[in-house]
């Protein structure tokens, strides 16, 4: 998100200079290169559609607009191999009525029953099943790739990046105007933005305001399916709450969410609860992958809200501090729509591309916020 931002204000001369703090430059624990790289427009919000319609149409032309000193961007992978939500008699109301607003919205998918669903994806098991609702120029990318283009173009634009972790933000007259490190103070003229991912909430608090972020620990783990049939498939949900994608080298990522997945900074993943809660759900919808085998996996952090959807705007209680954070699992989905958002918001005072007013973090106070249902 940072860099999203940096480079939105840089690129259309918003800005004059940008600073970023980084506290872990090699990325060994960031969101962003932990995920699976989903990307859709299977939303239940208006605004989270509006965000991934055009975040989908920029990767499509990221290699070219991260090109950097005449050298081509970084291949992102996009895969458009679609997504698809799996409907069982319980869950079928509610996601067709979710299809009619993606509909309306200009969401390009299709409404399949059963029995198309099991000519197109013959290894499911589908006798439970109503059908499934397919997005049609969804699919999935490379997430550093992603982390890397935005760095490297924002960087040649004029941003510096500082590989430290900030360590206070000083307030005068109620407003944001320094970040401090170990070795530096860069002072704000226009914005200091929190874009700390998990971390937000505690950067918010070193000025003095609170931002509902907390951190959840997710697996992701790396299977070796028996037919390599997969590797057309879409990124699946199941209604018990998996989901698998293929990967690349044949491989297929795997994960779930849980309710009692760890609300703090953790990175242990489990085989075991792979093998307990996971592996028998999956081998019960695809039969032949009781024959896969688990390979590795590793652990990331979502960034959760108490609606699970992004806040993007303006702090209500500090003025000059902009918040960037919460994305609840939809980040890399959301994250060039979103930068540009906040550069509009931050450089021309109101959002002109997007209207993202009502991710706003004041919506909590006022009571208006509103569920993202299509979570995974």
């Amino acid at each position: 998100m940072g860099p999203s931002v940096a480079y939105h204000l840089l690129s259309q001369g918003l800005c004059e200079s940008v600073a970023l703090f980084e506290q872990d430059p090699v990325h060994l624990h960031s969101s962003t290169g932990l995920s699976a790289g989903g990307i859709r427009h299977l939303f239940s919000s208006a605004v989270n559609i509006a965000l991934a319609t055009y975040s989908v149409k920029f990767y499509e032309g990221f290699s070219e607009a991260m090109a950097t000193d005449g050298d081509p961007g970084p291949d992102v992978a996009f895969r458009r191999n679609g997504y698809l939500f799996l409907l069982t008699p319980q869950n079928a109301q509610a996601l067709l009525r979710r299809a009619d607003l993606q509909e309306r919205e200009g969401v390009a998918l299709e409404r399949l029953d059963a029995s198309a669903l099991k000519k197109r994806f013959p290894e499911l098991e589908t006798a439970d099943l109503v059908g499934g609702i397919f997005g049609l120029r969804d699919g999935f990318l490379d997430p550093y790739q992603v982390m890397r283009g935005f760095s490297q173009k924002a960087q040649e634009l004029g941003a510096q990046f500082i590989s430290e972790r900030a360590e206070a933000i000083e307030v005068e007259a109620g407003r944001a105007v320094a970040v401090r490190s170990q070795g530096w103070r860069v002072g704000a003229r226009l914005a200091v933005v929190d874009a700390a991912g998990a971390w937000a909430g505690e950067v918010a608090r070193m000025a003095g305001v609170e931002v509902p972020v907390v951190p959840q620990s997710r697996q992701i783990y790396q299977v070796v399916p028996p037919s390599s049939a997969f590797d057309r498939y879409p990124l699946t949900i199941d209604p018990s709450g998996f989901y698998f994608r293929p990967e690349t080298g044949g491989r297929m990522l795997v994960g779930k969410s849980f309710s009692d997945d760890p609300r703090e900074f953790v990175w242990d993943w489990k085989r075991s609860l792979f093998a307990d809660a996971i592996w028998p759900d999956l081998a019960a919808r695809v039969p032949v992958l009781e024959n896969a085998r688990l390979e590795s996996g590793w652990a990331g952090l979502y960034e959760v809200t108490p609606d699970d959807n992004a806040i993007i705007g303006p702090h209500p209680d500090l003025q000059q501090f902009y918040v960037i954070a919460g994305f609840s699992g939809h980040g890399m989905m959301q994250g060039p729509a979103a930068g540009l958002a906040l550069a509009e918001r931050i450089a021309l005072g109101s959002y002109r591309t997007i209207d993202a007013s009502g991710l706003e973090l004041r919506r909590f106070a006022e009571g208006r916020e509103s569920r993202e249902d299509a979570v995974v």
